[in-house]
């Protein structure tokens, strides 16, 4: 038997893909936001979609210089994750506050995060207003991942977990992976 699940819960029916920590600036202001609502898009060109809404600092970043980057948190940066997802940029320094460490990218202005396993940096190719949230398509211009955890394929190690959101303040980290079979 199955339960009704209410409409504006059904996103997280589908929607426990990796946690992302998005980084974002513009003039002398940056920013670090925690976000779940993101997708590849493309591989030629490379693009991926994230989803932010309207209201946020991050989004006023991303909309003004047009790039962002994304970051990817270990398990170990969950604590991280969860300030930079309840703290606003408006009236938080949210890198002091969850204790990271901005780097310069390689492509974007947008800072990267030293702590994180992996990096993204992205130039916005499109964007499109989604109900109270902007979808924006960034155009991969730079990647990065921690040689011993990253080949083609992140490592079967527990130092390569990464953070899945559940929705509200449930998370998960990733475990043991199968690959494909020859044949398959």
């Amino acid at each position: 038997m199955k339960k009704e699940i209410p409409v504006d819960m059904a996103y997280r029916l589908i929607n426990h893909g990796c946690v992302l920590l998005v980084t974002a600036a513009h003039r002398d202001r940056t920013n670090v936001m925690t976000l779940a609502w993101q997708t590849p898009l493309s591989v030629r060109p490379p693009l991926v979609g994230i989803c932010v809404a309207m209201p946020h600092l991050t989004h006023e970043l991303i909309a003004a210089s047009e790039e962002f980057a994304l970051n990817v948190p270990g398990a170990g940066l969950l604590a991280a994750v969860r300030v930079c997802g309840r703290l606003s940029g408006r009236e938080h320094d949210k890198f002091k506050e969850a204790g990271l460490t901005p780097v310069a990218g390689k492509k974007v202005r947008a800072p990267l995060i030293a702590e994180c396993l992996a990096h993204i940096e992205c130039g916005v190719v499109a964007l499109h207003k989604a109900g109270d949230h902007t979808f924006f398509v960034g155009e991969v211009l730079a990647a990065s991942a921690e040689e011993e955890l990253f080949s083609d394929h992140w490592a079967e190690r527990p130092e390569a977990a990464t953070i899945h959101h559940l929705g509200g303040d449930w998370y998960y980290f990733s475990g043991p992976r199968e690959g494909r079979q020859d044949g398959d």
